[in-house]
Formats: structure tokens, sequence, C-alpha cells
């Protein structure tokens, strides 16, 4: 419903205009009058005014003045102008105000009516309009405060290859996303490992951490440079530099103060391996070398790694970016679409100068793939070789024909043997848990585990989550825990002495954590105990 004010200096034009017409069709909820522009604008105060129906020439101030002052103060208002005079001046103002119309005296009610109609379907459309305005704001800002989550959630499907790296595919999201980069544009991608935690975390805890370091990796890597720091589906952080402009030397000095102020402050030992720039599309295979670069610096920690620090033979460099997206539909098991590249990539090979240490390279190097697959899939290698004649080898690399049916026949057996075969726990998880069950007494840490099974620690903790569901650090704390609540059952051990057997030299930190984990101090629980029995 809406509000009407009438203005006129004359109380028997007021009269006519509200008395002498029949609103009652009309959405109209209350009338209202004024004689003069001060008394108009008080209406104002009280209540809103949808429809002003105003003559002109009035004493001291005029229409004109009280609708300046309107658009100011109630810019929904919807004015329609009476005057005795057809005076140019006074028209050529109204239309400048914006005034709805501006009708001459005297009045014919009918048109006056038709134009208060008019008016009324105005001030509607504007109220959809804003609706529509007010809503779209709101899903709009909901939107951006998840375009963070949305952007970490696209770059993990594509590196998952749940969206293919094609510029059809790419384009679309990139957009959506404001990410401003085209799929052939150039990205940096900077592997962040985090290689050990100088505290104890629970799983939780950890995760708060992990968040923290992504944080400082925003501020510190990125600072102004438009990019993102994700964290993949295997909890793995990245940080991606679009179109970036930073020297090597600028990307170290970033890289090292990041390191050290993360040791300092969030007492994590972390390591930066630097990739070369490349296209979104090939982005996969930036994280997969650079994976690849952390599984084998097994030797330093806390350091910065440029992907160019890793020398590889010039066969290998030929053919590591396409193996590599090889070794991930090889994981998925996607083996329509890895035969085609398969396929593609011979096609390519054909049209360039190869030899035969060419060959012989790529011939190990499919072999490292699909034994890297199984390893991830903690498959026993030893299974999958009886199905491969070694001694052909001589024969497949003596031509590129040959070589491309060998390669072709392997794949295809491996991804039959990773599809039919799956096992819970990994060999290498089964020793990791001997281990700390054998040492639990003694002060080890992640380091001198990953050692023990000859593993990055950070790509261990990852492997050990993804197999058995818990981090490595609420093993080793749960571990410890249920083996103080058994040994609290017996009477004649000293709580102290229970704390030392299962590596806690500090007796307040274990009384703290035992509370953490049982909701009671170890003196408590034996008590309990006691009680019970």
């Amino acid at each position: 419903m809406y509000n009407m004010l009438v203005v006129d200096d004359e109380e028997i034009a007021i009269r006519g205009i509200i008395e002498g017409i029949d609103w009652s069709d009309l959405p109209i909820a209350s009338f209202h009058k004024a004689y003069d522009v001060e008394e108009a604008k008080s209406m104002f105060v009280d209540q809103s005014i949808h429809i002003l129906i105003s003559d002109i020439d009035m004493p001291l101030q005029t229409g004109i003045d009280l609708l300046e002052w309107v658009n100011q103060h109630s810019t929904k208002t919807i004015t329609i102008f009476l005057t005795g005079h057809a005076d140019f001046k006074y028209a050529q103002q109204a239309v400048q105000l914006e005034s709805f119309d501006y009708l001459l005296k005297p009045i014919d009610h009918q048109m006056l009516k038709a134009r208060v109609v008019d008016a009324i379907e105005r001030l509607r459309r504007l109220e959809e309009q804003e609706a529509f305005t007010q809503t779209y704001t709101y899903y709009y800002e909901q939107w951006n405060k998840q375009l963070p989550i949305l952007v970490e959630r696209f770059w993990q499907d594509v590196l998952s290859l749940r969206i293919p790296s094609t510029v059809e595919q790419l384009e679309p999201a990139l957009s959506l996303y404001n990410i401003p980069l085209q799929a052939e544009g150039a990205i940096q991608t900077i592997l962040l490992s985090i290689e050990q935690w100088k505290e104890e975390w629970t799983a939780r805890d950890e995760e708060i951490m992990t968040y923290a370091v992504k944080n400082a990796a925003e501020e510190l890597l990125l600072h102004d440079h438009p990019g993102h720091v994700i964290q993949d589906s295997n909890g793995v952080l990245y940080a991606l530099l679009y179109e970036s402009t930073l020297t090597d030397l600028e990307l170290n000095r970033r890289c090292e103060e990041f390191i050290r102020k993360c040791e300092i402050y969030l007492y994590a030992t972390i390591s930066c391996y630097v990739g070369k720039p490349s296209s979104v599309r090939n982005i996969r295979t930036q994280t997969q070398l650079l994976m690849e670069l952390e599984r084998n610096n097994v030797s330093v920690s806390g350091s910065v790694w440029f992907q160019y620090d890793f020398k590889q033979t010039d066969g290998s460099s030929t053919i590591i970016p396409q193996l590599a997206d090889w070794s991930a539909l090889l994981e998925f098991g996607k083996k329509n679409e890895l035969l085609q590249r398969v396929e593609e990539c011979f096609e390519r090979i054909k049209s360039e100068k190869v030899d035969h240490a060419f060959l012989l390279s790529f011939y190990y190097g499919v072999v490292n793939v699909v034994l890297s697959a199984l390893q991830k899939k903690s498959l026993v290698v030893g299974e999958l070789l009886p199905f491969v004649e070694w001694k052909e080898a001589e024969q497949a690399v003596k031509s590129l024909a040959k070589l491309q049916g060998w390669t072709i026949q392997f794949i295809t057996q491996a991804v039959v043997y990773i599809q039919g075969n799956g096992k819970d726990v990994s060999q290498v998880v089964h020793k990791v848990q001997q281990y700390i069950e054998e040492h639990l007494a003694e002060d080890f840490t992640r380091e001198d585990i990953a050692d023990h099974v000859y593993l990055n620690s950070a790509y261990l903790s990852r492997l050990f989550r993804k197999e058995t569901g818990g981090s490595l650090t609420d093993y080793m704390v749960d571990l410890r825990i249920n083996k103080a609540k058994h040994q609290l059952t017996k009477a004649n051990h000293k709580i102290s002495d229970i704390a030392v057997e299962i590596g806690y030299t500090n007796f307040s930190h274990f009384s703290k954590l035992f509370k953490r984990a049982t909701g009671l101090t170890p003196q408590e629980y034996r008590r309990q105990y006691q009680d019970m029995n």
C-alpha cells in the first residue's frame, strides 16, 4: 500500500483531488495534505510518502523548491506537478528534476487518476528491482565469502583430473572464479612441504596449524602478487603465482623468510620446492614433478629447492612431463584415456629425431611410472613382475614401433593389475607402526621414523594419514596413552616411571596429554580403577 501527499495553497484544490476522485480501486493507504512547502516537508518526517501531487506556483516557495528537497531526502517519491500557468520555464525545471508528470489546471480527474495509476506501476517496478538487487547483493556477498573455498576446490579438481586440462573446460572456470589467468597463461607452482612439527599436535591442532602455515604463505610468499595458496585433496600445500614477474632471487628470499618465520612462530620445519613457470594446462605435471623432488629429498630439511637444482638426463627431460600425466591416469585406472595419451605421445615422438639412448630412457621411464603407481597403491611389485618379460627389453628398444607395442601391452597389464588388487594398509605403514611400538620409550621424531622406511617425512605423514585415516602424531600419542592406562592399573608402578616408559621425561607434559585424552589425570585414572576393582 502507498501514501499520497497533495500540496496546494488552495483548500478547494486539495479537496477536489482527495475527495473528488474515486481512489478506492487503487492501493492507496492514506492521503495527506499540506498548504505550503514547509508543511509538506514536515509530512515526510512522520511517514513515507510514495506519491506527491503538488502545485508549482505557491507563495514563498514553489513546487520546484519542494521537488529539489524531496530528491535529496526521499529519493523513491514520485512527483506529479499541477499548475495553472503553461510556463515553459517551470516545465523545463520539472523535467530537469525528473518529475513524473506535469499537468495543467483545471485538472481532468480521469487523466490525473490515470497518471497516478502509472506512478503506482512505476513504484511497483522499482520495488521489484530493489528486491531483486537486494537478493542479488545478498547472494553475491555469500558467493564472495565462499570464493576462496570455491577457488581451492577448482584447483583440487584440476589437480585430481576431475576437470579435464582443456582450454574449453578451463577458460570458463577461470573466469567464473575471477582467477586472473587464461588456460595458456603462465603459472608458477611452489610446493610447501611441512616436514616436521616441533610440538606434538592432535589431528585437530595440526589442521589449525596447517591453516596458519597457509595464511603465512599468502602473506609472505604471495604478498602483493596475484595468486592463491591451496591445499590439494591429499593435504599438500601449494602456492600458485599467476603470471609471475618475480625473479628467482626474489622468490628465494621470500621462501627463506617464510621458512624462517614458520620455524619461529609456528614451530614447523618447512621446505619450499619451486617449479618452473608453465601453462595452467600443465599444472598437474608441475605438481607431480615437485612431489617427485620432495620425495627424493631425504637429506636436507628447512630449505629452498628450485626445479633446476635437480638434474635429469636429456632423455628423461623430454618425456617426464608426459609420464607424470600417465602416472596420474594409471593411479585412477583411466585405461582408455591413458592408452590414448600413449598413442598421442608416440605420434609426437615420430616427428622428432630420437636415438637409441632416448628409447632406452623412455623404456625405463615407463617402468618407473608403473612401479611408482604400485607403491602408492601399496601393491607388491613382485606380483606384477612375472607378467613382464624383462628379456624383451633388448628387443623393445630396437625400434620405435616395437617400443610402442611393448608400452601399450605393459600399461594395459598394469591397469588390470591395479584395478584387481588393493590393500587396506600398506607394508610401509605396517613398518612404521611396528617401529613406533618397539621404540615407544625412546625420544624419537617423525624424521627418525621416515629414515627407517627411507621416505621423506612430509610424504610419510600424508601416506600414513591416507592409509589409516589418522595422523602419525595422533597414532603415537594414542599408543602411549593406551600403554600408560594399562600400566596405571598396576599399583606398584610409579606414575613418573610410567611416563618415562612411554617416552615422556616431562611429567607435567605427560599429565596434560593424558587428561586431554581421557578426561582424567593419571592419579584420578588410577584411583577410579582401584575403586571399581
